[in-house]
């Protein structure tokens, strides 16, 4: 069994979750290859049993590169095991509910492109200040209070990435 790991992401948080997925999936299919789409390279979908896409939540959207792959590769991946994971802060922040965040991000997507995903995964990203530019640090400037509310300082990073969460739905894939 061969399957295909792909992801889009802004800052590699979205990346390290996919090397994580590839890494238990080895443990039961014969191959799996990881892809970052903003390499631009595809190889051909043609040999690949499992197709699971993940995409950073960037702006509130999927990745540019994530959302061009499922939109030109859905007539092949609508035909094949497909599976759906994004990495969000929404969660963690709770700015929007759980099931709010599960149809915005992961079932209108698949819906969008015409997808039945097998699985949808729905994870915590990393929160790094240092890293986000202008537009995005004046816009999370203007939520400061809530971070605040949360006991969070904008001053340091925070990894809220549930591992055996997300190892457990690499394990459900199988």
């Amino acid at each position: 069994m061969r399957a295909l790991v792909a992801f889009g992401t802004k800052y590699g948080t979205t990346g390290q979750v996919a090397d994580e997925i590839a890494a238990v999936l080895r443990q039961g299919m014969t191959e799996v290859d990881v892809l970052d789409l903003r390499n631009g390279k595809c190889p051909d979908l043609g040999g690949y049993d499992l197709f699971v896409v993940g995409s950073a939540i960037h702006m509130g959207a999927w990745t540019k590169e994530a959302d061009t792959f499922l939109k030109e590769r859905s007539p092949e991946l609508a035909k094949k095991r497909t599976s759906l994971f994004v990495c969000c802060g929404d969660v963690v922040l709770q700015r929007s509910p759980i099931d709010e965040c599960r149809k915005k991000y992961l079932e209108d997507v698949a819906a969008k492109h015409s997808l039945a995903p097998e699985r949808t995964g729905l994870f915590g990203g990393v929160l790094d200040f240092s890293k986000y530019g202008f537009l995005v640090k004046a816009l999370l400037n203007g939520a400061k209070k809530d971070f605040e509310r949360k006991g969070l300082d904008m001053s340091k990073p925070y990894d809220f990435r549930d591992w055996d969460q997300i190892r457990a739905w690499a394990r459900s894939l199988m």
